[in-house]
């Protein structure tokens, strides 16, 4: 088996040189035991030679070991004349030879500075891997019956000559030979299918590697390497030369367009001028070549005129690729004018806002500042709290030059003008929209005319925007269903639920068109306007999930519909409850913003009021009155203390009320009389602690006609009829003063208390109250349900009702 060796200058024996065995350059020495390489006689002498302690020729272990540090290169027996082609993938060295050469690689692990060392064959050639230092210089020569692979600087190999016969491309070695390959095998890192130019001299430098349709062509430090991503490339070697060419039926030559020539970038700017269809096609093909097949020192150039074929496209994603590739190999370029302009292009074109370019400021003629303006409009629609002064600058700005880009080619302005104008109509002024108001009415720019004849009002718009709603693209109709939906909303033509109701439904589709934010907000006003405030609130919990609390749907409509849900109170459970739910995550969501959500709180507690759950409205209140102050506050506490009565927590209903004040207090001048709400309170908690005393001192001295009603309902049931009756006739008092008023019928109302007082009356023996009654009441009561008893208590039958009666 062959044997590898590799080269140690610090222990170099004496050279083998030999006609009959492997001779080695000046100052190498055999890592292993060379004797299978050697003629007889020669393995007698190293015998001889080991056995008397000479160092000669160092054989085993021995060297292996003192001689790894100095390792300069290795030696691969690969026979005489054998082409080969070599290159570089990062940390590793790849040599692919003619000819199947079974290599002993064992004794090559870890020998500093290479790597490990493997040996492949493969069908009729050997590929040899090597792993070494990735700055690591290499340098090849065939030596002897192999080729060396050294790190020792030498004189550097010839280049391969480029050049082009037919409609193929050439490949010439510096020196001519007979012993030329060709191989086809898989690169051993991404797979991709090698065209294999196998040769004795010539390399393919860093300035000769380029990309075309399909192939690439690598540099080399041996031969000619291509990876090609296309079965009908072809590599073959005829009178010395490589020649690459694309075979098979309908296929195109390599080079069917003529010669490759280089493109230069302008640095006076990017040429986006209109040309037929086919000229722009034909110089985006042709830019394509050139960029592949540049040179390294005309290459990005050679991509930047691509890059501006592409801009004049309107090609985005491939534009933003090419500068990408560009900017990558030649990061200082993007100091360049034409560059900073074509990544505002690639930024419009692909919607991709780029903090870089928005505050570019260089250049002031009107183009300049339309690219300006649409680079800010990208920031404007990604970030919805950019405020109108802003889209407003950004609209100026477009319309400013709006006029320049006309003349550009037709794929780009197809792709620029809609939009633009678009944005100068909603977000200019009048002086802005003139600019959009003078350009002709075509296919790029009857959306923005038609939403200029919305804003006017025009009675065509409706119809040019119902002719737009039609159109098959997806960012048309529903930009012109919006509009004509506002339209609709606001000149009253459209019932507001109905435009509330349309626009929810087709939510998605203004998503696609880049108009969800706006169609939210304007389903908020048509619900508001339509008085459907829980469809309003849904309708902005749907915003905020989407673009925050902070940033939708703004203070002052999110108060309108606060204000609406606090003064709209349902009268079914099961509406209460699901509007129950919206409040609580409304009221959540409104943390820091008191005033509404006080009114949220407000409209939670009434619709806890309608579902009959008094401790969690009561929890509501206690809330709500945190945020108020004054006689708002007052007015929550009486609440509390009514709900917290109710619920039998009679101590926290007496904490609900304003703290009591002696009763000398209030008979001194300017003194605080409580209100009626307020003492009425406090009769009915004393009542509940069962202590009727401490209630009547609640309510003397009380004139309102709550007060009178309770004050005589204690004396009732502490049967004190006098006093129930004393009590009552204040009561009955606006019945008698009313002269108009002696004539008419009494209310049910009204006899039930005239009733009430004549059997208080009759109990008290009150024969005066009753002869008043009968006197008084007597023809009004005529026709009453009660009028039987009413005249039985009156007719001079006042001794026969027992006192306690």
């Amino acid at each position: 088996m062959m044997l590898m060796v590799f080269a140690a200058t610090a222990f170099a024996g004496p050279s083998v040189s030999s006609a009959k065995g492997p001779a080695l350059p000046q100052g190498w020495s055999f890592l292993n035991d060379p004797s299978p390489l050697f003629p007889k006689t020669m393995k007698q002498k190293n015998a001889a030679l080991k056995e008397e302690g000479m160092k000669g020729v160092g054989v085993g272990p021995a060297f292996s070991v003192s001689s790894v540090s100095d390792a300069t290169g290795l030696w691969l027996p690969l026979g005489e004349r054998t082409p080969i082609a070599a290159f570089r993938r990062g940390g590793s060295f790849v040599l692919v030879a003619a000819g199947r050469h079974p290599l002993d690689t064992a004794a090559l692990g870890g020998i500093a500075p290479f790597g490990t060392v493997q040996s492949q064959i493969l069908g009729n050639s050997t590929v040899v891997r090597i792993s070494c230092p990735v700055d690591a210089a290499l340098d090849l020569k065939p030596v002897a019956g192999g080729w060396t692979v050294s790190l020792v600087p030498s004189r550097a190999n010839s280049a391969m000559k480029l050049g082009q016969e037919g409609q193929a491309l050439t490949f010439t070695p510096p020196q001519a030979s007979d012993a030329m390959q060709v191989l086809t095998v898989q690169d051993p890192d991404s797979g991709r299918r090698l065209l294999l130019g196998l040769a004795q001299s010539g390399v393919v430098s860093e300035t000769m590697a380029r990309r075309g349709d399909g192939f690439e062509v690598r540099p080399s430090l041996m031969g000619v390497v291509i990876a090609a991503d296309s079965d009908v490339l072809e590599l073959r070697q005829s009178s010395g030369k490589f020649f690459l060419d694309r075979i098979g039926p309908g296929s195109l030559p390599l080079l069917s367009q003529g010669k490759m020539a280089t493109y230069g970038a302008s640095m006076a700017g990017v040429r986006l001028g209109e040309t037929s269809p086919e000229a722009l096609h034909s110089a985006a093909y042709h830019a394509w070549i050139s960029a592949a097949m540049a040179i390294a020192g005309q290459r990005f150039d050679a991509r930047i005129r691509l890059a501006q074929e592409l801009a004049r496209l309107g090609n985005g994603p491939e534009l933003a690729q090419v500068l990408q590739t560009a900017l990558e190999d030649q990061p200082e370029g993007v100091a360049r004018s034409d560059v900073k302009r074509l990544q505002q292009i690639a930024a419009v074109l692909n919607h991709r806002p780029s903090s870089d370019l928005r505050d570019e400021e260089e250049g002031s003629t009107p183009e300049d500042q339309f690219w300006r303006g649409m680079v800010q409009t990208l920031s404007s629609e990604k970030e919805n709290s950019v405020s109108g002064s802003e889209r407003g600058q950004a609209a100026k700005l477009i319309a400013s030059g709006l006029p320049s880009i006309t003349s550009y080619a037709q794929p780009l302005r197809h792709r620029l003008v809609p939009s633009a104008a678009e944005w100068v109509v909603r977000y200019g002024d009048e002086t802005d929209r003139a600019v959009v108001r003078k350009m002709p009415e075509n296919s790029d720019t009857a959306l923005a005319h038609a939403l200029l004849a919305a804003q006017d009002h025009d009675p065509g718009a409706s119809k040019k925007l119902e002719m737009l709603a039609g159109s098959s693209s997806p960012m048309i109709w529903p930009v012109a269903r919006e509009a004509a939906l506002r339209l609709g909303l606001e000149t009253g033509q459209i019932p507001p639920g109905v435009v509330g109701a349309r626009l929810d439904a087709l939510m998605p589709a203004f998503r696609m068109a880049g108009r969800e934010p706006e169609a939210r907000l304007l389903t908020v006003d048509a619900f508001a306007k339509a008085g459907e405030w829980p469809k309003a609130l849904q309708a902005i919990q749907d915003g905020q999930q989407l673009y925050g609390t902070e940033q939708f749907p703004g203070a002052e409509r999110l108060s309108w519909v606060a204000m609406g849900m606090a003064s709209h109170a349902p009268d079914k459970p099961d509406t209460a409850l699901a509007e129950a739910d919206l409040l609580k995550k409304a009221v959540l969501a409104a943390t820091g913003q008191s005033r509404i959500q006080l009114n949220f709180l407000k409209a939670l507690s009434d619709r806890y009021a309608v579902l009959g759950l008094p401790l969690v409205q009561r929890d509501t209140l206690q809330a709500l009155a945190q945020l108020q102050e004054g006689d708002d506050a007052q007015k929550t506490k009486l609440q509390i203390a009514r709900l917290n009565l109710e619920t039998g927590a009679l101590d926290a209903a007496l904490q609900a009320l304003p703290p009591e004040e002696p009763a000398s207090i209030n008979v001194l001048p300017g003194g605080h009389v409580e209100s009626s709400e307020v003492v009425l309170l406090r009769a009915k908690i004393a009542l509940a602690q069962h202590d009727p005393q401490k209630a009547l001192g609640y309510l003397k001295n009380r004139s309102e006609p709550e007060a009178l009603e309770m004050q005589a309902s204690v004396l009732e049931q502490q049967k004190d009829w006098n006093g129930a009756v004393k009590v009552l006739k204040n009561l009955l008092q606006p019945l008698l003063s009313g002269q108009n008023e002696t004539a008419n019928p009494l209310t049910s109302e009204q006899s039930q208390l005239v009733l009430r007082i004549g059997a208080d009356a009759s109990r008290a023996h009150d024969s005066a109250m009753l002869s008043s009654l009968a006197k008084q009441f007597s023809a009004r009561m005529s026709g009453q349900p009660s009028a039987a008893m009413f005249q039985l208590l009156t007719e001079g039958k006042d001794s026969s009702v027992p006192a306690g009666g």
